[in-house]
């Protein structure tokens, strides 16, 4: 049982259900894609907006949003790091800290990983300046299924079941057939967080995923290297978790298996701790309100 919660997978055929929205975001208004505007909403950098949504076409998978703003202050502002509320979302910094001096301007790229999902997908992304924090939200609605006959629909208990049966028989079965698409295909190319958005974000940081499937945030504190070498490289004989290796049918080579395992040991708890700092910070707020 231990070993089930261990597990780094999920399969392609559950029905992943993402819809995240937060009181933070609900007066946000969006621009569309590509729409430019001059920055013009200050929140300690003037920014062309706080929120940005897209209308998804079926063959887009990875969405691309980019955030613009500008120092309007007479001081120079640090941007020290981000975080997302999900794996499925990357903002990406040139640098940190990144020092913005008066006058300068610059933008965030975000990048929403959308495949196998559908629906409205909401998700913010935490700019944390020495200032204090911004929340850019990203919002895309999910394009129509590529047979445009059949309605989309959930996963039944039966099936869900039968994904496991095959799992058990085949632990290997997730990078294999119709699974390439959402479990192979995305990780090509990744390292570092981008690979664990695409290669364990998409189960373990899944609003509804399977109740033996971890939240690995959880489980992350104390353990070392070797832990997540064992587990991502080789898994281990006896347990549904699929083996993440080229030379035992996985999608990761040895330098994509180095860099998600010092992501998870270096950056990944600092996210967290950060996390929870700014949740503890929040609810002190709170508290003091009521």
């Amino acid at each position: 049982m231990k070993n089930k919660h261990l597990s780094i997978f999920s399969f392609c055929l559950l029905a992943l259900s993402y819809h995240t929205v937060n009181a933070q975001t609900k007066g946000v208004k969006f621009l569309e894609l590509g729409e430019k505007k001059e920055p013009s909403i200050n929140k300690f950098l003037t920014w062309d907006s706080l929120g940005k949504r897209h209308q998804s076409r079926p063959e887009e998978l990875d969405i691309k949003f980019e955030f613009h703003f500008q120092n309007t202050t007479k001081n120079e502002i640090q941007i020290k790091r981000t975080f997302t509320s999900c794996g499925c979302t990357v903002a990406k910094l040139p640098k940190t800290p990144w020092v913005i001096k008066p006058g300068q301007k610059g933008s965030i790229p975000i990048t929403m990983d959308v495949r196998g999902k559908s629906g409205t997908i909401e998700k913010e992304s935490t700019i944390v300046t020495d200032l204090g924090n911004v929340i850019l939200t990203t919002k895309v609605a999910i394009g129509a299924i590529r047979n445009i006959n059949k309605p989309a629909r959930k996963r039944s208990k039966e099936e869900r079941a039968a994904n496991l049966k095959l799992a058990a028989q085949n632990r290997q079965a997730i990078f294999q057939n119709n699974c390439v698409e959402c479990h192979v295909n995305p990780t090509k190319g990744k390292r570092g967080r981008q690979l664990y958005a695409t290669a364990c974000g998409i189960c373990h940081d899944a609003e509804n995923r399977a109740s033996f499937v971890t939240e690995l945030r959880s489980i992350s504190k104390g353990k070392d290297q070797a832990y997540w070498d064992q587990w991502i490289r080789d898994s281990k004989p006896g347990t549904l978790m699929p083996a993440f290796a080229k030379k035992h049918g996985g999608p990761l080579d040895d330098s994509q298996i180095k860099s998600l395992v010092a992501y998870l040991v270096r950056i990944f708890p600092r996210e967290l701790k950060t996390k929870q700092a700014l949740l503890k910070s929040t609810n002190k707020k709170e508290s003091s309100i009521k």
